[in-house]
């Protein structure tokens, strides 16, 4: 059965139509001449919109437009459009050729560019990119919400709990002043009351004391009622510099868990530099080698032409055609050896900044958050010292006042009948002291109310906060189980493909715990645990492709297509083969690879040899 392929404005193709047919597909031509567009097209049929908007790059520089197409038995089996829009977006209409769209670029475009070779090669952990596409990503969002949550319910608890002991004094309070109260009306019952009759027979004097006498016993009552006033406002302010205390003590707490989070930051940013740094000088050394990838060509066509070329311009010996294409083959190797650590050093870039980003989120929502609530509360305390400010100034007042008309009061006592103003000023003084007390009263029932309203959630926040650590501890223990089960499943697939490639290089390939890959090889008769780091390129590339046809054995085993595109130029012929016999057995119904000619090959353009 044959599928083909329609690619217009991709990369570097300004179109093209291929048929590749079930088995091999040898994908040969010069370099720069389409291979890699064409890999891309069929990476552009699986990615899903949010990952094509920004690649721009993956359509030819001179168009506005593109499209791959795919047929198989004359249908059109997928159909891909891209406009570019807004700036350097790209539009995307039509839906991908396969379900598991990102699986299928990962676990079947073996490309320089895939993220699971760049890691394996550079001996990163596995872990986000073989746990993606499992339930973990849900376990981890939860996981990390609700570590959250209860950093804020344990907050509200902290505060609950020191809101219970207030209340508790108020309370004590409270009864004090209910009894005071109950005295002072039993004491008041016991006198007459001064009815108006009896005020108006008063001589001017003893009414001017008793009017005297209320007036300087009302600002008493005001003194007081302010300096309660104070008093509410401070313990409010004392609350709110708990609440800006337990704040930044979480801020502390973070900085004693990540000592050096401020270093770390600027020690990645360093990291960068020189990785930006030393990328720029590998891509010049690049440049460089593709200018004398250039001139040799350019050498080889005119020296065709004219062969009075063959010779070296410094020494003056023989330079043959021959000498030429063995010295474009070396700069090949080199070329492709600097674009592979081009592409070390742009995934060792990324993962540094996404480091670097996750450090300065996770530094800014501790501090930021916090920051912005301790600046609320500090709003709060100026308002409320403000505020106690003005009642100072109005006590002051009401205490000049109260004063002068207190020395007045003492001189007009000396004027009236002495039973009389002590009659007077005794029960003045009562009703004043009762009308305090029911003050004082209500202030403390106002400070009760308000604070048992937040409290009486104690119970469901301290019952919920029960519930959501326990839901954690059970998330976290099913996140476990969900991990392992993602490295059990794989370290089974990845046995499966090693031992029917027959390969003996190692012992053991396998994830652990942790999601390293482990290689196991015997060395003077001792099995000993190999770092990636220190295998061959043709090693590691092996590994990768192992790891990457498990991936493709445990979530896309129908997949039609497997793709091998620059990441087996300089590989071993013998591993190679075992590759696609294993691609052959595995009945994988396309394979495609791509192989690099001499300009002198060929006719220049993309051919396809079926094997």
């Amino acid at each position: 059965m044959t599928l083909h392929i329609i690619l217009e404005n991709i990369g570097g193709i300004d179109k093209v139509a291929m048929d590749f047919k079930e088995g091999k597909n040898l994908i040969k031509a010069p370099n720069a001449t389409g291979k890699s567009s064409l890999v891309r097209g069929f990476e552009l049929l699986n990615l899903p919109q949010e990952k094509i908007e920004t690649r721009r790059y993956y359509l030819n520089l001179f168009a506005n437009k593109g499209r791959v197409q795919l047929k198989q038995k004359g249908k059109v089996v997928c159909e891909r459009k891209f406009e570019v829009k807004g700036g350097n977006k790209l539009n995307v209409t039509g839906n991908p050729f396969h379900p598991e769209n990102q699986k299928a670029n990962l676990f079947t475009l073996a490309t320089p560019d895939n993220e699971l070779i760049t890691a394996i090669t550079t001996g990163r952990k596995l872990e986000k990119l073989l746990t993606q596409y499992s339930d973990v990503t849900y376990y981890t969002f939860l996981i990390s919400y609700l570590k959250s949550l209860l950093t804020n319910l344990k907050k509200d608890l902290r505060i609950y709990l020191m809101y219970e002991s207030d209340i508790d004094s108020m309370r004590q309070e409270h009864s004090q002043l209910e009894n005071e109260l109950e005295k002072a009306k039993i004491e008041r019952e016991t006198l007459p009351d001064i009815n108006m009759e009896e005020i108006q027979s008063y001589s001017e004097i003893e009414n001017r004391y008793h009017k005297l006498s209320k007036e300087v016993l009302a600002l008493k009552n005001k003194i007081e009622t302010d300096s309660d006033i104070i008093k509410l406002n401070m313990a409010r302010n004392r609350d709110t510099q708990v609440q800006i205390k337990l704040m930044e003590e979480e801020i502390k707490n973070f900085m004693v868990e990540h000592p050096s989070v401020d270093q770390e930051i600027a020690r990645i940013a360093d990291e960068i530099r020189e990785y930006r740094r030393y990328l720029d000088e590998v891509r010049n050394e690049k440049k460089e080698t593709e200018k004398s990838i250039k001139e040799v060509r350019n050498w080889i066509s005119l020296s065709q032409r004219m062969p009075d070329l063959r010779k070296c311009i410094v020494c003056g010996r023989p330079y043959t055609e021959k000498h030429a294409k063995t010295r474009e083959d070396k700069l090949l190797v080199d070329d492709s050896h600097l674009s592979k650590r081009i592409r070390e050093l742009e995934f060792q870039i990324d993962d540094a900044e996404r480091r670097k980003e996750d450090l300065e989120v996770l530094i800014h929502k501790i501090k930021n958050d916090n920051q912005i609530r301790i600046s609320k509360a500090k709003q709060e305390i100026r308002r409320l010292q403000k505020e106690i400010k003005e009642k100072k100034k109005d006590i002051e007042s009401s205490e000049r006042d109260y004063s002068k008309k207190e020395s007045e009061l003492k001189i007009l006592e000396k004027s009236i009948d002495q039973g009389r103003a002590d009659s007077i000023k005794l029960i003045n003084e009562l009703d004043a002291k009762i009308q305090r007390i029911l003050g004082k009263i209500e202030q403390l029932d106002k400070q009760i109310d308000e604070k048992s309203k937040r409290i009486d959630q104690i119970d469901q926040v301290q019952s919920e906060y029960d519930f959501y650590g326990e839901l954690q501890t059970f998330l976290e223990e099913r996140e476990k189980t969900v991990k392992l089960g993602v490295i059990e499943n794989f370290n089974h697939q990845i046995k499966k493909v090693y031992q029917l490639m027959s390969y003996q290089d190692f012992e053991d390939i396998r994830i652990n715990p942790n999601f390293n890959l482990i290689v196991k090889r015997k060395r003077k008769g001792k099995m000993i645990d190999q770092p990636i780091e220190s295998l061959s390129d043709s090693e590691r590339i092996t590994i990768a492709l192992i790891v990457m046809l498990a991936g493709r054995e445990e979530y896309l085993s129908d997949y039609p297509l497997f793709v091998l595109d620059k990441v087996t130029l300089d590989y071993d012929p013998t591993r190679f083969e075992m590759i696609l016999d294993y691609l052959s057995r595995r009945e994988v119904p396309y394979t495609l690879v791509t192989l690099a000619q001499s300009i002198q090959e060929g006719s220049g353009q993309l051919e396809i040899e079926y094997a």
